[in-house]
């Protein structure tokens, strides 16, 4: 059969397998519960009968007994299938959703990276509802969603980019491994703890000491008075074992507390993570940051996914601590302080490692997100990065946030005599959503993903925005002062080793046109001087005539609208030269404002 093409009827069919897969382990799901209600009717009616003759056999209750266990076992295998079905459809079922443009049910919107301060962030959207967080991430843990924001934020661009990317590649196309990533568990976020397990994994200071005498001379001598106790059928010798045991124990009591505590903790962490590394383990890659993930993982000895199984192993004896008869034991041979010891061990051999696993599982995340951005955005290109004088050149660059079908899309250059582009034009003609493509089209590619774009070349650049600046009540800003402030970042930024790409709107709107037009020459002959390219924005015409000094290497471009049958029209296509239109009173009587006709 031919695989289908598209992202969207690859999803279809792929969801209509798992929706059959559901219905099957559902039908099996009820069989056997009729089937375990049948045979517990019958194992209550076998046991009545063994109660009433004790002197037989009870061999009908021992074969209802050994089928209902084993009906429980197989049952229970059904459910896991079932719980695995079901999260297969919820996944393939929020990609129909990313496609029709829905993304009310994105695995996170990462409002907690957002930072007011930060030089493009909150300019470009790139977290909270809407934001291009919100429509690439596909983390299942914190780990992940932190690494995928970090490279957002960072502007690394190559090498780090042009490897990630080819990564993403070869994921893109893996659905079924994407899909194991995400049926993992119901949620991972809530049940995978980084910092505290990292915190766990390198703290020494409560180890045990490698010596055991004492240990294993009180489970030496408890064993021999378990032994003299059943010969002589007296508890004497139990308690002097206890009391032996407890002696042993004392010195160690909050320590043993601790230890068994976190280490609880620590396994149910790693069993979250188990199973992404064994997919990582397992995965046969050949990208060259893939091969080294997988690298860091591949250690000498036991791969990652077996190491956190005996640690697991050892989490389950100490839960199994809960129990009454295992309690009353460890009073005598001190289950809880070996247990306790072996989790030591295990954090000396393995706890440097730890983190290693946990940043390996979150940079896959991060690549999986990146590799379902290129699934299911076949139309995004590939950033082509050059050496030599800040550039950005980009054809058919379309904001990534507005939906494809009513994206309008325009080119853009910048570099050695053009280092500028002066955008004028009326209200909602496009100005700033031009800026944001420009800006999101850059991070996307210093990222590591695909871009939007019919074709991108650019240099390794910075970043630096003012396109949305507010007043803050809390630290006594005004929006004036506080795009003077972000104004003062740019110009900082220009100053560094990576040349800056800065994108201003409307920049000084908040003072008069004489102050405005002085300080934005200012300001862009500063950047200009730092050796940055950019963007301007701008309603007040003087301002274009900064173009007019050829030294700037700028060049005005508008963005207009026409009004017909009195109602107000935009193409967003940009156009060369200054605009020459406004729309500023037909936009004040459009919305019901009196305002004179001259």
């Amino acid at each position: 059969m031919q695989t289908p093409s598209t992202p969207r009827a690859r999803f279809e069919a792929l969801l209509a397998i798992r929706q059959t897969a559901v219905r099957e382990q559902e039908r099996r799901h009820y069989a056997f519960g009729y089937l375990r209600l049948a045979i517990g009717a019958m194992l209550a009616y076998s046991g009545w009968l063994a109660l009433s003759h004790p002197d037989d056999v009870p061999w009908p209750f021992l074969i209802h007994l050994t089928l209902f266990s084993a009906a429980t076992v197989l049952h229970s295998k059904v459910i896991r299938k079932l719980e695995f079905a079901q999260r297969a459809v919820a996944h393939y079922q929020r990609g129909i959703d990313r496609l029709n443009g829905d993304f009310s049910k994105a695995s996170s919107k990462g409002e907690r990276f957002a930072d007011p301060h930060h030089p493009f962030s909150g300019d470009l959207d790139l977290f909270g509802a809407g934001g291009l967080f919100e429509r690439i991430c596909h983390a299942r843990t914190r780990e992940g969603e932190a690494i995928l924001a970090h490279w957002l934020l960072r502007m690394e661009g190559p090498p780090a980019a042009p490897r990630r990317l080819d990564a993403a590649e070869e994921l893109a196309g893996q659905l079924e491994l994407r899909e194991s990533l995400a049926v993992l568990g119901p949620d991972l976020k809530a049940s995978l703890h980084p910092s505290a397990l990292r915190a766990w994994a390198v703290d020494s200071s409560g180890m045990f000491p490698k010596a055991a005498m004492w240990l294993y001379a009180a489970n030496a001598f408890s064993l021999v008075c378990v032994a003299a106790s059943l010969y002589l059928w007296i508890l004497s010798p139990l308690a002097l074992a206890g009391l032996f045991s407890a002696a042993v124990q004392f010195g160690h009591k909050r320590r043993i507390a601790e230890t068994l505590h976190t280490t609880s903790q620590a396994g149910l962490d790693l069993r979250v993570l188990a199973g992404a590394l064994r997919l990582v383990e397992e995965s046969k890659c050949s990208s060259e940051l893939l091969v080294e993930i997988q690298g860091r993982i591949r250690r000498e000895g036991a791969p990652a996914s077996e190491r956190i199984s005996a640690l697991a192993r050892i989490a389950e004896w100490i839960d199994s601590l809960d129990n009454a008869v295992l309690r009353l034991l460890d009073l005598l041979f001190l289950f809880s302080l070996h247990f306790s010891r072996s989790a030591d061990r295990w954090r000396a051999e393995n706890g440097a490692l730890v983190d290693t696993w946990l940043a390996a599982t979150g940079e896959f995340e991060a690549l999986c997100s990146l590799a379902a951005w290129r699934f299911e955005n076949p139309d995004t290109g590939v950033a082509e990065w050059i050496e030599g004088p800040p550039s950005l050149a980009g054809e058919a660059l379309r904001h990534p946030l507005i939906d494809r079908e009513k994206a309008v899309v325009n080119d853009a250059r910048l570099g050695p005599g053009q280092r500028l582009l002066l955008v004028s034009g009326s209200n909602m003609s496009g100005k700033s959503t031009f800026l944001r493509t420009i800006g999101l089209n850059a991070v996307l590619a210093h990222a590591g993903a695909s871009v939007p774009a019919a074709k991108l070349v650019l240099t390794p650049l910075t970043l630096g925005a003012s396109i949305r600046t507010v007043d803050s009540l809390q630290e006594g800003a005004s929006r004036f002062y506080a795009e003077l402030q972000r104004l003062k970042a740019v110009v900082d930024l220009s100053k560094g080793e990576r040349r800056l790409l800065f994108l201003l709107d409307e920049l000084l709107s908040g003072t008069n046109s004489h102050d405005r037009k002085i300080g934005a020459e200012g300001i862009v002959d500063t950047l200009l001087r730092n050796g940055a390219i950019g963007l301007l924005t701008t309603h007040d015409l003087a301002l274009a005539a900064i173009a007019e000094n050829p030294v700037s290497q700028a060049v005005n471009v508008h963005f207009e609208d026409q009004i017909i049958d009195g109602r107000i029209r935009f193409d967003y296509r940009m156009k060369p030269g200054v605009v020459k239109t406004s729309n500023a009173l037909a936009l004040m009587r459009a919305v019901g404002l009196d305002v004179p006709e001259k």
